[in-house]
């Protein structure tokens, strides 16, 4: 913690580990654990004659705390500090991911499908020419990817199963591993499967640890439409 302007006649108490701090007792005793709970404890606190030196929260220090947050269901702090984050960095394309993740969780379709629609717009922003590889590995790859992936589902949810087909297909050009299971969803497109159907296929396969129906319904649909050359490693 440091003084102020030493000059100043009206000297600045320094902040230690103090008892009766508001903030320092709402965090001894879990009451910042929310982001709400923090902004109140910090609001509570008189810093008029305080100057108090803190580390200012990134852009990705907010998305993972927002994803904490949700974690535990806590959609309002989850959603404040990502839009927090937006207004840092609006062509930043990971907190429109976790944007997305806040309003599937809250099941607000309207705002949802506005955070898909613009975290693929800051996606195309970023490539303006798709590159040949974007790969799970590493993690800067990993929003982007996802973005492009929420968007072919929102074209599939709305059936225009054209442009689902050319993102499905761009995310196994971009990422042939396939970490994110583009495969299971272009195959089950093809078979007239839902979206809701292939997620209770996972269900199953989870359930009993077993997954060859799910592997023969890519094979399947592979051998037909030719959309994913298996990696010998995969």
């Amino acid at each position: 913690m440091k003084n102020s302007r030493s000059k100043n006649k009206n000297k600045r108490k320094e902040l230690g580990g103090c008892d009766d701090c508001m903030i320092c007792s709402a965090m001894k005793n879990g009451a910042t654990n929310s982001y709400d709970g923090l902004m109140k404890a910090f609001d509570g606190q008189n810093l008029k004659n305080n100057v108090m030196s803190m580390r200012v929260q990134n852009i990705d220090d907010l998305y993972y705390d927002a994803m904490e947050a949700l974690n535990i269901d806590d959609y309002k702090s989850a959603e404040m500090m990502l839009l927090k984050a937006r207004d840092i960095d609006p062509d930043y394309v990971q907190t429109y991911v976790g944007l997305v993740s806040v309003y599937s969780r809250k099941k607000d379709l309207k705002k949802r499908e506005e955070c898909i629609i613009n975290g693929f717009d800051k996606t195309k922003k970023m490539f303006p020419v798709w590159p040949k590889r974007l790969e799970w590995g590493l993690m800067e790859h990993r929003a982007p990817l996802r973005a492009i992936q929420y968007m072919a589902d929102l074209f599939w949810d709305n059936s225009d199963y054209k442009k689902a087909e050319e993102l499905f297909r761009l995310l196994l050009d971009l990422n042939p591993n396939d970490n994110q299971g583009v495969r299971y969803e272009i195959s089950a497109m093809f078979a007239g499967i839902t979206g809701e159907s292939l997620n209770q296929m996972f269900d199953e396969g989870n359930g009993g640890q077993n997954w060859d129906k799910l592997e023969r319904l890519v094979d399947i649909q592979n051998k037909k439409y030719k959309f994913w050359r298996k990696p010998k490693d995969c």
